[in-house]
């Protein structure tokens, strides 16, 4: 009698560890992350550093399933860090992942200290054509949070992205003054992140965050260009990166 009425007392016990852990992970993601019902999500990138930083596993600063990032943006660190991350609901017609991870079939890892700021890379064509932004990884917490990684990955199947469109979003002005406006940087109707720039600023002689590129969604038929596409920015800081 004793027995069985430990094991229920354990039983009950491990229950209700489970839902406050189930409980508390809710409140983690929704207090971390603001969605609507447009398909936006705002993710709140501060002391989320650290975690997974390979392609396989999920990122603690992620886009979900079916979403990309489409800007970025600083409090009070001149994009020296990022604050915040907005993604977009994009791929409505991709099969959803029921939440089963990876979201996408393929996925990289791009090192800004490498100076790899695109998605796509001439070096690895096949690989890294037709993919975009999902998320973004520092080494350390802090409040806001300095990455050194992007994860780009592939389109779902009946998507591509069409290079001959694309465009760079600045975080500075032509004389390099930092905005520090809401939501500034940020992509346009039906463009996604395909790349974030980095750049040494002459004055105070640190790294900031110089531009996204941002380029078009589109469904499989419709025409789309060279992954080469529009000339990008320059090395110069003033010219976006």
């Amino acid at each position: 009698m004793r027995d069985g009425r430990t094991r229920w007392i354990r039983w009950i016990s491990a229950a209700v560890v489970i839902f406050l852990l189930g409980i508390n992970e809710l409140y983690a993601y929704y207090t971390r992350t603001l969605c609507f019902g447009s398909g936006d999500c705002i993710i709140t990138a501060g002391y989320r550093g650290g975690g997974f930083d390979d392609e396989y596993h999920r990122w603690l600063i992620e886009c979900d399933d079916g979403e990309a990032v489409i800007g970025i943006y600083d409090t009070y660190m001149q994009f020296m860090a990022m604050s915040q991350v907005w993604c977009f609901f994009s791929f409505p017609l991709k099969p959803p992942g029921k939440g089963i991870y990876p979201y996408y079939s393929t996925c990289n890892v791009r090192n800004f200290t490498l100076n790899e700021f695109y998605c796509y890379d001439k070096m690895f064509p096949e690989d890294t054509v037709d993919t975009f932004v999902t998320g973004y990884w520092a080494a350390t917490s802090a409040d806001p949070i300095q990455p050194t990684l992007q994860k780009c990955c592939k389109t779902p199947k009946g998507y591509r992205i069409d290079y001959s469109r694309c465009q760079w979003k600045y975080t500075h002005d032509k004389n390099g003054e930092h905005y520090d406006g809401y939501w500034v940087v940020k992509c346009d109707t039906n463009y996604v992140v395909t790349g974030t720039g980095q750049a040494l600023n002459p004055w105070d002689n640190v790294k900031h965050f110089t531009w996204i590129q941002c380029c078009p969604v589109i469904t499989t038929g419709a025409a789309f260009g060279l992954p080469i596409g529009n000339r990008p920015p320059s090395g110069h800081y003033l010219a976006g990166g």
